[in-house]
């Protein structure tokens, strides 16, 4: 089932992605174009909760499927960022909260047929407000929504951005509705 690089050539170099053009041979010895993108660091996302069970939400424009997308906090890591230190920033930057309770629950990557990138998802508790500092070219609004209304919202298709989805599900199997 292994496919091994023949040949690598980049396609493409952006501020935040490269594409590669890889050529591979197929365990039967054919050969094969595969493109792949790669995501240098990999990201985080947070499933925040109130002591009241209310989960922080984003609201953002998303320019792929170009709609306004319901979110996790979630962000980029820098290179050589740990993902505790990043997931502890993102939440910060895009929603001024701060945890005193982090839980790292999962690692996953949301599209590897053709991604490179890695997610680490973590659960923060014990949530204190306080003052955003997105990038200057975010537009993020953040909203509370109660756990079961979000679970509800993945339910019916509302919420479909795949970490999302993964972080509340997560939450919702091994520690929300459970009582663990």
């Amino acid at each position: 089932m292994f496919e091994s690089v023949v040949s690598c050539r980049r396609a493409y170099l952006g501020k935040s992605i490269e594409v590669l053009d890889k050529v591979v041979r197929l365990p039967d010895d054919r050969f094969v174009h595969r493109d792949v993108v790669t995501y240098a660091g990999g990201a985080v996302c947070v499933v925040a909760v109130t002591t009241n069970n209310q989960v922080v939400l984003v609201r953002q424009y998303r320019p792929a499927p170009e709609k306004v997308m319901l979110e996790i906090p979630a962000g980029r890591r820098n290179v050589r960022e740990h993902f505790l230190t990043a997931a502890k920033r993102e939440l910060r930057e895009e929603t001024g909260y701060v945890a005193s309770s982090w839980e790292k629950c999962a690692e996953f990557w949301p599209s590897p047929g053709f991604v490179d990138e890695r997610l680490a998802l973590f659960v923060a508790k014990g949530l204190q407000p306080g003052p955003t500092d997105m990038d200057t070219d975010e537009f993020i609004h953040p909203i509370l929504m109660p756990i079961a209304e979000a679970i509800e919202q993945c339910r019916v298709g509302h919420i479909n951005d795949a970490k999302t989805l993964i972080g509340l599900l997560w939450y919702a199997v091994f520690e929300g509705l459970t009582g663990h």
